[in-house]
C-alpha cells in the first residue's frame, strides 16, 4: 500500500477497483451470467464510476450516468423511462433515482432474473423482452425517455427499431443511445453478437430519419465527461428528440 492510498484509507474514500482485481472476480465468479460474458456486470455493490479507472468499467458505467445526468438536468424529470436491453439492471437502478419508473428489458431471461434479484425496487418492472419487439408490448406514446446502450448494432431491422421507439416516445420525449461507430462501415465485425458497425456518418444520418434533433459527441454540453468515460469514438454516444406535436392550425 503506497502513501496515498494509506490517506485514502485514514480519510475514508472509496478504494479503486483494479482492473485485474475485477477480471479475477470475473474469472472466477460461479455466475453463469458473468462468466458467459453476454453482458456487462459490475461487481456487487461497486457500481458508481468513481470506483474504476480501467475503460471497460468506466464505458459501461458512464453511459448510465450520464443518461441520469442528461434526464435530470434538462427540463422535466421523465415520468416514465425504457431501458432498452438492460442487462442486469445497474443501469436500471441508476434511471430510478431520477424517474417515477423504469419499464427495463432485455432477451436474456438469466439477466433479467439477476437484475430483479440485485436491484429491485418497486419503481422498476422487469420484463423478458426481445428489444426488436417493443410495439408488441408497449402503448404508443408511453415513455417519456428510452435509453438504449449498444444494442441496436445486433439486431437485424435497425430502422424498424428506431421507428418503434419513435412510435412509444411522447411528443419531445428523448432517445439516449449509443453504438460502437467506426472509421467505416463493418458488415461482421469480429463480436459474434453484432450485425453491424456503422460509419459515424452513417449513425447519425439513421437516426436523422427518424428524429427531428440529433446531439451527437462533439455536440453535447458535456463532452469533457463523456471523454472521461473513454468512449470510443466521437459519434459512438447520442441524444435524439422526437419532433414536438403540431397544432391543428399548422
Amino acid at each position: 500500500m503506497n502513501l496515498f492510498q494509506s490517506i485514502g484509507r485514514a480519510v475514508g474514500l472509496p478504494r479503486v477497483v483494479s482492473e485485474e482485481r475485477f477480471k479475477k472476480w470475473r474469472r472466477e465468479s460461479m455466475d453463469p451470467v458473468i462468466r458467459s460474458g453476454a453482458c456487462y456486470v459490475p461487481m456487487p455493490g461497486k457500481e458508481q464510476l468513481r470506483l474504476y479507472k480501467d475503460k471497460q468499467n468506466r464505458h459501461h458505467l458512464g453511459r448510465y450516468e450520464w443518461a441520469k445526468r442528461v434526464l435530470s438536468t434538462s427540463g422535466a424529470t421523465p415520468e416514465r423511462v425504457l431501458d432498452c436491453a438492460c442487462g442486469v439492471g445497474y443501469g436500471s437502478a441508476k434511471l430510478a433515482d431520477i424517474a417515477q419508473e423504469v419499464v427495463s428489458i432485455d432477451s436474456n431471461h438469466h439477466a433479467i432474473m439477476r437484475a430483479e434479484s440485485r436491484y429491485a425496487r418497486e419503481s422498476i418492472s422487469w420484463h423478458a423482452i426481445d428489444a426488436a419487439e417493443l410495439r408488441n408490448h408497449f402503448e404508443p406514446e408511453s415513455f417519456d425517455a428510452v435509453v438504449s446502450f449498444q444494442t441496436i448494432e445486433c439486431l437485424e431491422d435497425d430502422r424498424r427499431f428506431l421507428a418503434d421507439i419513435v412510435a412509444l416516445l411522447k411528443p419531445g420525449g428523448r432517445l439516449l443511445i449509443d453504438t460502437p461507430a467506426r472509421n467505416r462501415h463493418i458488415s461482421k465485425p469480429d463480436n459474434p453478437h453484432q450485425k453491424r458497425n456503422y460509419a459515424t456518418d452513417e449513425w447519425i444520418d439513421l437516426l436523422l430519419e427518424h428524429f427531428s434533433v440529433v446531439e451527437a459527441f462533439d455536440d453535447l454540453p458535456e463532452k469533457r465527461f463523456l471523454a472521461q468515460c473513454d468512449f470510443p469514438s466521437n459519434g459512438s454516444i447520442v441524444c435524439c428528440t422526437k419532433a414536438e406535436a403540431r397544432n391543428a392550425s399548422d
